[in-house]
């Protein structure tokens, strides 16, 4: 589960069951894992319970959560494993290679927050959840591209520390589900259409060649086009507002002239998950 103020410059606040409730990370920080009896205090069945933080419940404010189950089916695993400093591979139960890859350091502050992403330049490109930086090469973080069963880390201590916790949130595409891919901006207000084969719910944008922000737009704060009320994922600000993109039936459509999503001759990528997965879905 990942929770957002909306209105406020607050930290984002990610929780999961692997770690278990009230045990707090946050993309916009290299800090690590925290403790909060206030934050998420609970996984149910069919949700979550929420505290007075401020991060999660604060009187009058609106905020954003998005949360992903975790199963083979929909295309998710959370993996815990302690690094060991020496180039290793780490199981998962996905039954298919991961598209993308998220993992943080949990337990000593100061270390990034890396992304395997499919559509990077190799297999040993990476870039940092929490910040503005272009993608860049480096063995040391994965080195070769996983597999069905497992995935590589280097001796890079922002995914293999020796002693050192670690969580990785793993993604596999489902198809009718998920979307992981790139495209490549043009600059224009008529910007390139991805095809997805749904209509998107939620939608991650990171543009990886140049320094940029990462953005989550999702159809639960836009519930018409052009969607363009945008949370930084790398920033603690509060959302913000342009029309960034239209959702349509089958993938998206960028609607604005440069940005983060449509940088001239910028290779972007993104991770798309369905408003109605496995049906036929109508454009807004």
């Amino acid at each position: 589960v990942w929770i957002k103020n909306r209105g406020t410059t607050t930290s984002h606040a990610i929780y999961d069951t692997t770690r278990g409730a009230q045990k707090q990370l946050s993309s916009d920080t290299t800090g690590a894992e925290v403790t909060s009896s206030t934050g998420l205090t609970a996984f149910g069945s069919n949700g979550f319970t929420v505290g007075t933080s401020t991060l999660v419940n604060t009187s009058g404010t609106q905020y954003a959560a998005w949360s992903w189950d975790e199963s083979p089916v929909a295309g998710m695993d959370i993996v815990s494993y302690t690094g060991t400093g020496a180039i290793r591979t780490v199981s998962h139960n996905l039954g298919v290679a991961p598209k993308m890859i998220i993992v943080k350091l949990t337990n000593s502050a100061g270390f990034q927050w890396p992304v395997y992403h499919s559509s990077l330049t190799s297999a040993s490109s990476y870039i940092w959840l929490n910040s503005t930086n272009a993608q860049a090469t480096d063995a040391s973080y994965w080195g070769t591209a996983p597999t069905s069963s497992v995935f590589s880390v280097g001796t890079n201590a922002n995914v293999n520390n020796n002693t050192s916790s670690y969580i990785a949130y793993c993604f596999a595409e489902i198809e009718g589900y998920s979307k992981f891919g790139s495209y490549t901006g043009n600059g224009s207000a008529d910007g390139p259409f991805v095809w997805c084969g749904f209509r998107p719910k939620y939608l991650l944008i990171k543009d990886s060649t140049n320094i940029n922000n990462w953005e989550v737009l999702d159809t639960s704060r836009d519930t018409f086009n052009i969607t363009g009320n945008y949370i930084l994922v790398n920033s603690s600000q509060a959302e913000a507002t342009v029309g960034v993109i239209d959702i349509l039936s089958n993938g998206f459509k960028n609607r604005y002239a440069g940005g983060i999503a449509n940088t001239n001759g910028a290779t972007v990528i993104f991770a798309a998950f369905a408003e109605s997965p496995f049906k036929y879905a109508r454009a807004r």
